[in-house]
């Protein structure tokens, strides 16, 4: 028995040690909904590496809606890089989630850069707030219920040319 609790063990290890890992993955957790007033900023460092990065957005059924809007300000020390709007769907027509359901948790991996490539040990900063309205309306949603987090996620492009 202790052979095989060995075994399995250094079997263990072996596939987490193998396994490529992140070059950045943060979380910013909301305890009672994502409020409009509320900008998560993510910082970290660049290299000469061609990066993929992504957006985590975990959130519950309490969720209403099918979509996210995102504002989204990517900068470097120096200066303001580009800021985007973004529109992720996160449900289809039926009602059904997109993303990967635990239980009563709904994760959704949204790309947001491609093949981006950041100056070395640069620092960065991205800045990401909600922008959801309701129709017809100009003012925006003070609280997005049942948004559980943001994360941001910056993994080696594996499409890039060696």
């Amino acid at each position: 028995m202790k052979i095989k609790n060995s075994l399995f063990f250094l079997l263990f290890i072996l596939c987490v040690g193998s396994c490529s890992s992140p070059y950045f993955l943060e979380f910013t957790e909301f305890s009672e909904g994502w409020k409009n007033t509320e900008t998560v900023e993510f910082n970290f460092k660049g290299d000469l590496n061609s990066k993929n990065m992504s957006l985590v957005f975990r959130h519950n059924n309490d969720y209403n809606y099918a979509n996210i809007f995102l504002i989204a300000q990517l900068s470097s020390a120096q200066s303001l890089i580009q800021t985007d709007t973004l529109e992720f769907l996160l449900s289809r027509p039926s009602g059904q989630w997109l993303g990967d359901k635990k239980l009563t948790l709904i994760e959704h991996k949204l790309a947001y850069k491609q093949s981006i490539i950041l100056a070395k040990d640069s620092l960065y900063s991205l800045k990401v707030r909600t922008s959801m309205r309701l129709n017809d309306l100009i003012s925006p949603i003070a609280n997005l219920e049942g948004v559980l987090g943001l994360g941001l996620l910056i993994e080696d492009d594996t499409n890039e040319k060696k």
